[in-house]
Protein backbone atom coordinates (compact mmCIF):
# COMPACT_ATOMS: atom_id res chain seq x y z
CA UNK A 1 0.00 0.00 0.00
CA UNK A 2 2.53 2.58 1.27
CA UNK A 3 4.74 1.51 -2.40
CA UNK A 4 1.84 2.76 -4.36
CA UNK A 5 0.42 5.54 -2.14
CA UNK A 6 2.49 8.27 -4.61
CA UNK A 7 1.15 6.85 -8.12
CA UNK A 8 -2.31 6.62 -7.39
CA UNK A 9 -4.45 9.43 -6.23
CA UNK A 10 -5.03 9.89 -2.38
CA UNK A 11 -9.51 9.00 -2.95
CA UNK A 12 -7.89 5.84 -4.71
CA UNK A 13 -5.55 4.68 -1.86
CA UNK A 14 -7.97 5.50 0.62
CA UNK A 15 -10.76 2.99 -1.09
CA UNK A 16 -7.60 0.04 -2.00
CA UNK A 17 -6.99 0.38 2.30
CA UNK A 18 -10.62 0.40 2.71
CA UNK A 19 -11.00 -3.10 0.78
CA UNK A 20 -8.17 -4.42 2.57
CA UNK A 21 -9.67 -4.18 5.88
CA UNK A 22 -11.74 -7.14 5.06
CA UNK A 23 -8.27 -9.38 4.78
CA UNK A 24 -5.84 -7.99 7.09
CA UNK A 25 -6.19 -8.69 10.70
CA UNK A 26 -8.83 -11.89 9.71
CA UNK A 27 -7.60 -15.34 9.91
CA UNK A 28 -6.79 -15.26 6.03
CA UNK A 29 -4.27 -11.96 6.89
CA UNK A 30 -3.02 -13.77 9.17
CA UNK A 31 -1.85 -16.82 6.97
CA UNK A 32 2.03 -16.56 5.48
CA UNK A 33 1.95 -15.50 1.80
CA UNK A 34 3.69 -19.26 0.98
CA UNK A 35 0.62 -20.29 2.88
CA UNK A 36 -2.54 -18.95 0.73
CA UNK A 37 -4.44 -21.44 -1.19
CA UNK A 38 -7.19 -20.60 -3.77
CA UNK A 39 -9.69 -22.22 -0.99
CA UNK A 40 -9.05 -19.86 1.34
CA UNK A 41 -10.04 -16.94 -0.70
CA UNK A 42 -13.55 -18.46 -1.83
CA UNK A 43 -14.41 -19.71 1.84
CA UNK A 44 -13.33 -15.53 2.86
CA UNK A 45 -15.58 -14.30 -0.27
CA UNK A 46 -18.48 -16.60 0.62
CA UNK A 47 -18.74 -15.40 4.28
CA UNK A 48 -18.37 -11.89 3.19
CA UNK A 49 -21.40 -12.20 1.07
CA UNK A 50 -23.18 -14.26 4.28
CA UNK A 51 -21.96 -11.22 6.31
CA UNK A 52 -24.85 -9.26 3.94
CA UNK A 53 -21.85 -7.44 2.17
CA UNK A 54 -22.28 -6.62 -1.54
CA UNK A 55 -21.18 -8.49 -4.22
CA UNK A 56 -19.61 -5.12 -5.36
CA UNK A 57 -17.63 -4.91 -2.21
CA UNK A 58 -16.23 -8.53 -2.63
CA UNK A 59 -15.24 -7.72 -6.04
CA UNK A 60 -13.07 -5.31 -5.28
CA UNK A 61 -11.70 -6.30 -2.60
CA UNK A 62 -10.98 -9.42 -4.69
CA UNK A 63 -9.60 -7.45 -7.30
CA UNK A 64 -7.22 -5.31 -5.13
CA UNK A 65 -5.70 -7.86 -2.91
CA UNK A 66 -5.30 -9.87 -6.16
CA UNK A 67 -2.86 -6.66 -7.68
CA UNK A 68 -1.24 -7.32 -4.29
CA UNK A 69 -0.74 -10.72 -4.60
CA UNK A 70 0.72 -10.19 -8.58
CA UNK A 71 3.14 -7.63 -6.87
CA UNK A 72 4.49 -10.46 -4.90
CA UNK A 73 5.21 -13.18 -7.77
CA UNK A 74 6.63 -10.17 -9.33
CA UNK A 75 8.78 -9.81 -6.49
CA UNK A 76 10.11 -13.07 -5.76
CA UNK A 77 7.96 -13.55 -2.61
CA UNK A 78 5.95 -16.12 -3.81
CA UNK A 79 5.64 -18.44 -7.38
CA UNK A 80 1.86 -17.47 -8.08
CA UNK A 81 -1.12 -15.76 -7.50
CA UNK A 82 -3.75 -18.04 -5.85
CA UNK A 83 -6.27 -15.76 -6.62
CA UNK A 84 -6.02 -16.71 -10.41
CA UNK A 85 -7.90 -20.25 -9.47
CA UNK A 86 -10.53 -18.14 -7.64
CA UNK A 87 -13.58 -16.73 -9.39
CA UNK A 88 -15.02 -13.41 -9.01
CA UNK A 89 -18.45 -13.03 -7.35
CA UNK A 90 -21.13 -12.11 -10.04
CA UNK A 91 -22.50 -8.85 -9.82
CA UNK A 92 -25.92 -8.88 -10.79
CA UNK A 93 -26.59 -6.03 -13.06
CA UNK A 94 -28.57 -3.09 -12.29
CA UNK A 95 -30.39 -1.06 -15.15
CA UNK A 96 -30.22 2.46 -14.35
CA UNK A 97 -33.13 4.49 -13.50
CA UNK A 98 -33.83 7.93 -14.81
CA UNK A 99 -36.29 10.00 -14.42
CA UNK A 100 -38.83 11.33 -17.51
CA UNK A 101 -40.04 15.10 -18.21
CA UNK A 102 -43.18 14.46 -15.84
CA UNK A 103 -41.15 13.50 -13.06
CA UNK A 104 -38.60 15.99 -13.35
CA UNK A 105 -41.64 18.56 -13.39
CA UNK A 106 -42.73 16.37 -10.43
CA UNK A 107 -39.42 17.05 -8.50
CA UNK A 108 -38.75 20.34 -9.30
CA UNK A 109 -42.06 21.51 -8.25
CA UNK A 110 -41.28 20.65 -4.74
CA UNK A 111 -37.82 21.98 -4.24
CA UNK A 112 -38.48 25.35 -2.34
CA UNK A 113 -34.67 26.06 -1.61
CA UNK A 114 -33.44 27.59 -4.45
CA UNK A 115 -30.03 26.87 -3.47
CA UNK A 116 -31.35 23.53 -4.11
CA UNK A 117 -33.47 24.08 -6.79
CA UNK A 118 -30.00 25.08 -8.89
CA UNK A 119 -28.38 22.42 -7.92
CA UNK A 120 -30.50 19.79 -8.70
CA UNK A 121 -31.11 21.49 -12.34
CA UNK A 122 -27.44 21.87 -12.57
CA UNK A 123 -27.03 18.20 -12.05
CA UNK A 124 -29.94 17.48 -14.92
CA UNK A 125 -28.13 19.97 -17.56
CA UNK A 126 -24.95 18.61 -16.94
CA UNK A 127 -24.97 15.13 -16.07
CA UNK A 128 -21.74 15.58 -13.76
CA UNK A 129 -21.08 12.85 -11.02
CA UNK A 130 -21.71 14.58 -7.19
CA UNK A 131 -18.53 15.30 -6.18
CA UNK A 132 -17.61 17.07 -9.30
CA UNK A 133 -21.37 18.94 -9.11
CA UNK A 134 -19.67 19.88 -5.35
CA UNK A 135 -16.05 20.68 -6.26
CA UNK A 136 -17.34 22.93 -9.51
CA UNK A 137 -15.35 26.17 -9.28
CA UNK A 138 -16.74 29.77 -10.57
CA UNK A 139 -13.07 30.83 -12.01
CA UNK A 140 -13.58 27.37 -14.27
CA UNK A 141 -17.14 29.08 -15.71
CA UNK A 142 -16.49 30.62 -19.20
CA UNK A 143 -20.07 33.25 -19.76
CA UNK A 144 -19.33 33.46 -23.57
CA UNK A 145 -18.80 30.52 -24.37
CA UNK A 146 -21.87 29.14 -21.56
CA UNK A 147 -19.04 26.15 -20.51
CA UNK A 148 -18.09 24.50 -16.93
CA UNK A 149 -15.17 22.80 -16.96
CA UNK A 150 -14.67 20.03 -14.89
CA UNK A 151 -11.37 20.37 -12.57
CA UNK A 152 -11.69 18.85 -8.99
CA UNK A 153 -14.17 17.04 -6.17
CA UNK A 154 -15.13 17.51 -3.30
CA UNK A 155 -14.31 14.51 -1.33
CA UNK A 156 -14.49 13.06 2.40
CA UNK A 157 -10.62 11.74 3.68
CA UNK A 158 -10.88 10.75 7.41
CA UNK A 159 -14.21 12.78 7.76
CA UNK A 160 -12.92 15.55 6.61
CA UNK A 161 -14.51 17.01 3.47
CA UNK A 162 -11.85 18.03 1.26
CA UNK A 163 -11.41 19.41 -2.29
CA UNK A 164 -9.23 17.24 -4.72
CA UNK A 165 -7.89 17.44 -8.25
CA UNK A 166 -10.32 15.18 -10.25
CA UNK A 167 -8.31 12.21 -10.64
CA UNK A 168 -10.81 9.14 -11.92
CA UNK A 169 -9.35 8.96 -15.00
CA UNK A 170 -8.02 11.55 -17.97
CA UNK A 171 -11.58 11.60 -19.42
CA UNK A 172 -12.92 13.58 -16.21
CA UNK A 173 -11.05 16.20 -16.82
CA UNK A 174 -13.39 17.52 -19.61
CA UNK A 175 -15.55 21.22 -20.36
CA UNK A 176 -19.18 20.73 -21.09
CA UNK A 177 -21.75 23.26 -22.90
CA UNK A 178 -24.45 24.76 -21.28
CA UNK A 179 -28.18 25.78 -22.02
CA UNK A 180 -29.06 29.08 -21.62
CA UNK A 181 -31.34 28.43 -18.88
CA UNK A 182 -27.91 26.75 -16.52
CA UNK A 183 -26.10 29.85 -17.32
CA UNK A 184 -28.97 32.16 -15.65
CA UNK A 185 -29.34 29.45 -13.13
CA UNK A 186 -25.50 30.04 -12.45
CA UNK A 187 -25.44 33.76 -12.40
CA UNK A 188 -28.16 33.60 -9.87
CA UNK A 189 -26.37 31.38 -7.95
CA UNK A 190 -23.65 33.57 -7.80
CA UNK A 191 -25.42 36.94 -6.58
CA UNK A 192 -26.65 34.58 -3.80
CA UNK A 193 -22.41 33.50 -2.93
CA UNK A 194 -21.90 37.61 -2.75
CA UNK A 195 -25.06 38.08 -0.62
CA UNK A 196 -23.55 35.19 2.01
CA UNK A 197 -20.00 36.76 1.69
CA UNK A 198 -21.48 40.05 2.79
CA UNK A 199 -23.39 38.74 5.28
CA UNK A 200 -21.08 36.66 6.91
CA UNK A 201 -18.19 38.66 6.17
CA UNK A 202 -15.01 37.05 7.45
CA UNK A 203 -16.65 34.21 8.35
CA UNK A 204 -17.14 33.25 5.27
CA UNK A 205 -14.16 30.79 3.94
CA UNK A 206 -13.88 31.66 -0.27
CA UNK A 207 -12.91 28.33 -2.09
CA UNK A 208 -14.24 29.42 -5.48
CA UNK A 209 -16.96 26.71 -5.62
CA UNK A 210 -20.59 27.20 -7.37
CA UNK A 211 -22.43 25.09 -4.64
CA UNK A 212 -20.61 25.55 -1.36
CA UNK A 213 -22.33 25.44 2.11
CA UNK A 214 -23.75 28.36 3.50
CA UNK A 215 -20.66 29.35 5.21
CA UNK A 216 -18.58 28.83 1.83
CA UNK A 217 -17.28 25.93 2.82
CA UNK A 218 -17.56 22.52 0.78
CA UNK A 219 -21.20 21.08 1.05
CA UNK A 220 -20.93 17.45 2.29
CA UNK A 221 -21.63 15.08 -0.62
CA UNK A 222 -23.74 12.74 2.22
CA UNK A 223 -25.48 15.47 3.09
CA UNK A 224 -26.61 16.80 -0.52
CA UNK A 225 -27.47 13.26 -1.23
CA UNK A 226 -29.91 13.04 1.28
CA UNK A 227 -31.23 16.24 1.01
CA UNK A 228 -32.08 15.85 -3.03
CA UNK A 229 -33.60 11.92 -1.42
CA UNK A 230 -35.65 14.08 0.79
CA UNK A 231 -37.08 15.89 -2.33
CA UNK A 232 -37.37 12.94 -4.37
CA UNK A 233 -39.34 11.10 -1.37
CA UNK A 234 -41.89 14.38 -1.19
CA UNK A 235 -42.34 14.33 -5.00
CA UNK A 236 -43.58 10.18 -4.90
CA UNK A 237 -40.10 9.55 -6.56
CA UNK A 238 -38.28 7.34 -3.05
CA UNK A 239 -36.94 4.50 -5.99
CA UNK A 240 -34.89 7.50 -7.02
CA UNK A 241 -31.45 8.62 -6.08
CA UNK A 242 -29.25 11.94 -6.72
CA UNK A 243 -26.60 9.82 -8.86
CA UNK A 244 -29.90 9.44 -10.68
CA UNK A 245 -30.13 12.74 -12.12
CA UNK A 246 -26.90 11.99 -13.87
CA UNK A 247 -28.39 9.21 -15.71
CA UNK A 248 -31.53 11.50 -16.69
CA UNK A 249 -28.88 13.69 -18.65
CA UNK A 250 -27.66 11.00 -20.83
CA UNK A 251 -30.96 9.06 -21.04
CA UNK A 252 -32.61 12.14 -22.43
CA UNK A 253 -29.41 13.24 -24.77
CA UNK A 254 -29.94 9.49 -25.65
CA UNK A 255 -33.27 9.63 -26.64
CA UNK A 256 -32.90 12.99 -28.37
CA UNK A 257 -30.56 11.10 -30.75
CA UNK A 258 -27.36 12.63 -29.16
CA UNK A 259 -24.59 10.05 -30.56
CA UNK A 260 -22.99 7.93 -27.71
CA UNK A 261 -19.36 9.65 -28.09
CA UNK A 262 -20.85 12.52 -27.37
CA UNK A 263 -22.58 11.39 -24.02
CA UNK A 264 -19.60 9.48 -23.38
CA UNK A 265 -17.52 12.58 -23.28
CA UNK A 266 -19.71 14.77 -20.95
CA UNK A 267 -20.37 12.18 -18.63
CA UNK A 268 -16.59 11.64 -18.27
CA UNK A 269 -16.86 7.81 -19.01
CA UNK A 270 -13.06 6.60 -19.95
CA UNK A 271 -14.01 4.02 -22.71
CA UNK A 272 -16.78 4.18 -24.77
CA UNK A 273 -17.89 0.73 -24.29
CA UNK A 274 -18.39 2.05 -20.77
CA UNK A 275 -21.44 4.51 -21.80
CA UNK A 276 -22.52 1.79 -24.30
CA UNK A 277 -22.60 -0.69 -21.10
CA UNK A 278 -24.48 1.26 -18.94
CA UNK A 279 -27.14 2.92 -21.30
CA UNK A 280 -28.29 -0.57 -23.75
CA UNK A 281 -31.55 -0.04 -22.05
CA UNK A 282 -32.09 2.76 -24.15
CA UNK A 283 -31.11 1.38 -27.56
CA UNK A 284 -34.39 -0.22 -28.15
CA UNK A 285 -36.06 2.65 -28.19
CA UNK A 286 -33.42 4.42 -30.18
CA UNK A 287 -33.70 1.19 -32.53
CA UNK A 288 -37.36 2.42 -33.30
CA UNK A 289 -36.72 5.83 -34.21
CA UNK A 290 -33.67 4.25 -36.39
CA UNK A 291 -36.42 2.25 -37.95
CA UNK A 292 -38.91 5.91 -38.52
CA UNK A 293 -36.04 7.42 -40.10
CA UNK A 294 -35.00 5.13 -42.32
CA UNK A 295 -38.90 4.79 -43.45
CA UNK A 296 -38.77 8.30 -44.04
CA UNK A 297 -35.33 8.36 -46.00
CA UNK A 298 -36.83 5.44 -48.27
CA UNK A 299 -40.19 7.50 -48.39
CA UNK A 300 -38.53 10.44 -49.53
CA UNK A 301 -36.46 8.34 -52.19
CA UNK A 302 -39.70 6.76 -53.71
CA UNK A 303 -41.26 10.26 -54.23
CA UNK A 304 -38.11 11.78 -55.92
CA UNK A 305 -38.05 8.63 -58.15
CA UNK A 306 -41.81 9.34 -58.98
CA UNK A 307 -41.19 12.82 -59.70
CA UNK A 308 -38.34 11.79 -61.97
CA UNK A 309 -40.62 9.25 -64.21
CA UNK A 310 -43.04 12.11 -64.05
CA UNK A 311 -41.24 14.68 -65.45
CA UNK A 312 -39.60 12.58 -68.14
CA UNK A 313 -43.00 11.38 -69.48
CA UNK A 314 -44.12 15.08 -69.24
CA UNK A 315 -41.03 15.82 -71.73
Amino acid sequence: METIRQSVAETTYRSYKNSLKYIIGTKLGRKQLTDLRPAMFRQRWQEMLDAGLSPRTVIYCHTVTSSALKQAVYDGAIPSNPLLAVRRPRNPKKETKALNKEQVRQLLAVIKNPRYFRLVRFALATGMRREEILGQTVSSIDFERKTVSVTQTVVVVDRKHIILPTGKTSSSLRTISVDDQTMKDIRDQLSYIEEQKKNLGTAYEDHDLLFPAPDGKPLSPSTASHQVKAYLREAGLGEFTMHSLRHTHATMLLKAGVHFKIVQYRLGHSTFGTTMDVYSHVTPEMDKGAVVAIGDAFRNISDDNRKNKSVVKTS
